[in-house]
């Protein structure tokens, strides 16, 4: 009974979506701590993520304790062959500045970080830039595609 309950739940999942739980603040507003939403895991198997996708990550970096997952959601802000950068307190991409309705506040304009991503890489980043001890790409860099879990395809609270 137990093997086919793991089969059903594989299967849901791959078919439906995983329902995951929010756990830190690096998404505000857009999603806040404990807001509930649907992960569509392996949905970028036929096509690519595009700017702005709200992703599921498995950042780089040590192993994290026993019990605490080490997904987090962010936002694609880079694109594979982009030189992307984060300077004036504005986010430009090739050399364009970008708006951000989703962001919760506008970045210090002394913030200035810069990447070249190559094939296969991201540039992720969470809605509220400001908050501290946010990992993203400021801190690991460009994520490979690999590293990217699926699309949040809608919220559930």
């Amino acid at each position: 009974m137990r093997l086919l309950n793991r089969i059903w739940r594989t299967l849901a999942g791959r078919a439906l979506g995983v329902v995951i739980t929010v756990t830190n603040i690096s998404m505000e507003p857009t999603f806040s701590e404990g807001t509930r939403a649907m992960l569509k895991p392996r949905g970028y198997r036929n096509v690519k993520p595009r700017r702005f996708d709200v992703v599921v990550v498995r950042p780089p970096g040590p192993p994290r304790p026993s019990g605490v997952t080490g997904e987090d959601i962010k936002r694609i802000v880079g694109l594979p062959g982009e030189l992307v950068e984060i300077r004036d307190g504005k986010l430009w991409i090739e050399g364009e500045a970008v708006n951000e309705p989703h962001i919760a506040s506008y970045m210090p304009s002394n913030w200035l970080h810069t990447w070249a991503t190559r094939d296969h890489e991201y540039i992720v980043l969470g809605d509220n830039r400001a908050a501290p001890g946010i990992n993203d790409s400021r801190r690991y860099g460009p994520l490979h595609a690999k590293a990217v879990i699926g699309p949040i395809t809608r919220r559930l609270d």
